[in-house]
């Protein structure tokens, strides 16, 4: 499955807001976005390696033509 994770707090520049993922479930997709480097930075800046501020969206994978994510943040 595809799924979306959305930040719900303020991003700031140079930081991700949206990520989106191919994962067997929400919880695989959560860790792929939510996790840390060797030196403990995560790896999706912004995204906290809690998941406390992240939201979860299944995303269809059939259907008709649409945009699954753009995200701008100027810097």
């Amino acid at each position: 499955m595809l799924y979306k994770l959305t930040r719900t707090d303020r991003p700031d520049f140079d930081e991700f807001d949206e990520v989106v993922v191919r994962a067997a479930s929400e919880g695989q997709a959560r860790r792929l976005v939510c996790r840390t480097d060797d030196a403990g930075d995560p790896v999706f800046k912004g995204f906290r390696p809690d998941g406390s501020n992240v939201r979860v969206e299944r995303v269809g994978v059939t259907g008709s033509p649409a945009i699954i994510c753009s995200s701008f943040n100027a810097g």
